[in-house]
């Protein structure tokens, strides 16, 4: 029987369900998180990381700072 992966706790989503929920793939999540620009998310554990909804919402709504400028497409 496959590892079927814990719930999030309430109001959070795990990497590939917040990925979806912004619309991009889960791969730019990590490289945004790597990058320190995307929406911000707490670690658990040694690989998985949850995003509050809330912090998403915000991130879609454009309420970040853009301290760092976005990775130009190559």
């Amino acid at each position: 029987m496959p590892n079927k992966p814990k719930t999030p706790p309430k109001g959070w989503l795990w990497s590939a369900d917040a990925a979806d929920y912004l619309g991009v793939h889960v791969v730019t999540l990590y490289r945004w998180r790597a990058d320190g620009i995307g929406p911000q998310a707490k670690r658990h554990g040694l690989r998985r990381y949850a995003y509050k909804v809330a912090d998403l919402d915000a991130w879609l709504n454009g309420d970040h700072a853009d301290d760092q400028p976005a990775r130009a497409a190559a």
